[in-house]
C-alpha cells in the first residue's frame, strides 16, 4: 500500500491528522531506506572490484528493502485494527468481553511488527557491518549512514513493542514481548 505511493504523499499523509501511518511505519521506511544505501554502496564497490559476494550480499539488501516496506503496511493495518476494535459494541457484558478479548489479540499483532522490524534491523545491521570494511572507500560514508539509521530504527522500534505491550494484560506474555525486543536491543548496540 504505502510503497506505492510518492514519498511526497507518504510524507504528506504521516504528516496529516490521518491515524496512519505512523511512527511504526515510518521506521520501517527508514529501514528500507537505509538497506537502500547500504545496497548502493554495495552496487557501486561491485562496479569498481566485482566479486561473486557483492551479488549475494546486493540480493540480501534488496529482499530486506522490500521487508521492510512490507513491514510498514502490516504497521499501519496492526493499529487500524486495534482502532476497529476500540469501535467495538460494549453495551452488554459479552460485548465487553468480546471487545477486550480482541484488543487484546490487538495490541499482541501491533507488539510483533516493531518486534520483526528490530530483527529485520539487526540481520541487516550485522551484514552491513561486515561488509563496511570491504566496500568502495568513496561510498564508505553511505554505508555507514545506512548502518547509523538501521541501527536507530531498530531501537525507536522498541519504544512502539513497549508502547504495544503496557497494554497487553497476560503478564507473560507481555514480558516474553518485552524480553526478545531487550534481546534485539544489546545485540544491535553491541554492533
Amino acid at each position: 500500500m504505502f510503497e506505492q505511493l510518492t514519498l511526497k504523499k507518504y510524507t504528506e499523509i504521516l504528516a496529516s491528522n490521518a491515524p496512519t501511518p505512523g511512527g511504526g511505519s515510518a521506521l520501517a521506511v527508514v529501514a528500507s531506506i537505509a538497506c537502500s544505501l547500504v545496497e548502493m554502496s554495495i552496487n557501486v564497490t561491485n562496479t569498481k572490484t566485482p566479486a561473486e559476494q557483492w551479488q549475494s550480499h546486493g540480493n540480501f539488501f534488496a529482499k530486506a528493502r522490500q521487508k521492510f516496506l512490507r513491514l510498514s503496511d502490516e504497521d499501519a493495518q496492526a493499529f487500524r485494527h486495534i482502532l476497529d476494535c476500540m469501535h467495538m459494541p460494549k453495551d452488554t457484558q459479552d460485548q465487553q468481553l468480546a471487545r477486550q478479548r480482541e484488543l487484546q489479540k490487538a495490541y499482541h499483532r501491533a507488539a510483533l511488527v516493531p518486534l520483526d522490524v528490530m530483527n529485520a534491523c539487526l540481520n541487516a545491521l550485522t551484514r552491513a557491518r561486515l561488509i563496511l570494511k570491504e566496500v568502495y572507500a568513496y561510498v564508505a560514508s553511505d554505508c555507514v549512514i545506512g548502518i547509523d539509521l538501521l541501527r536507530q530504527a531498530a531501537e525507536n522500534s522498541a519504544e512502539n513493542v513497549y508502547a504495544n505491550t503496557c497494554l497487553i494484560k497476560d503478564e507473560q506474555l507481555r514480558n516474553s514481548l518485552e524480553n526478545q525486543a531487550k534481546q534485539v536491543l544489546s545485540q544491535v548496540k553491541a554492533q
